[in-house]
């Protein structure tokens, strides 16, 4: 994976990844951009606190927290997903990340948000990510999420991702996550409920929202 600058059409420069159509992060100037460049180069070959993880099929993930230099690894991670898991996830479809979704995605203080992703260990390719964001009026609930490539689902990485994001969450003081889902997320439903009590409390339609108790 090689990361390159280019001049945006609207002004300033993108960083882009050979072979994506999206771009990274867009930067005022080309020294700007060139040296973001150079640190996503610097995070992808980077492997400090990570925890090597046997799956239960005997392949091996890297599981760590998302940092900001990983914004490559979610373009390149959210191409390889089918159309049907962008929509279970996102509950709609869509092209691709945009800029602000990839900040926000990284960009994080692994206090109020936080984020712990899965790297094949062979390929050092993204395979996972589930996180949560608390809810600034109810601090002790927190909005959770997960996404798994179509690879790697049904492998048991969505249950070790979940249970160590149970585990940040817990130690903030996080003791409920909610969670919005199509009603016939079958899969999202059993690995929630293996994290407490699942409520449903809502309903719109095709989505429901959980309540899932730590």
């Amino acid at each position: 994976m090689r990361c390159f600058v280019e001049p945006s059409p609207a002004g300033g420069y993108f960083v882009r990844i050979r072979g994506e159509a999206a771009p990274v992060s867009r930067h005022d100037t080309e020294e700007e951009a060139e040296a973001a460049a150079a640190a996503y180069e610097r995070g992808l070959a980077r492997e400090d606190t990570v925890e090597h993880v046997l799956l239960a099929d005997g392949s091996e993930v890297l599981i760590r927290a998302v940092r900001p230099d990983d914004k490559p690894l979610f373009v390149t991670g959210f191409s390889d997903l089918s159309p049907e898991s962008v929509r279970t996830r996102f509950l709609a479809s869509r092209p691709a990340l945009n800029l602000q979704e990839l900040a926000f995605f990284t960009e994080i203080d692994h206090v109020d948000h936080e984020a712990i992703g899965a790297l094949d260990a062979s390929s050092r390719k993204a395979v996972g990510v589930a996180r949560y964001v608390r809810d600034s009026e109810h601090p002790h609930i927190a909005e959770a999420a997960l996404t798994v490539a179509d690879a790697w689902q049904g492998r048991g990485l969505g249950d070790k991702l979940l249970r160590r994001l149970r585990d940040r969450a817990t130690a903030g003081g996080i003791r409920r996550f909610t969670a919005l889902l199509f009603a016939d997320n079958v899969a999202m439903l059993k690995l929630f409920g293996r994290l407490g009590e699942v409520t449903i409390t809502s309903r719109d339609g095709s989505v429901i929202e959980i309540a899932v108790e730590l």
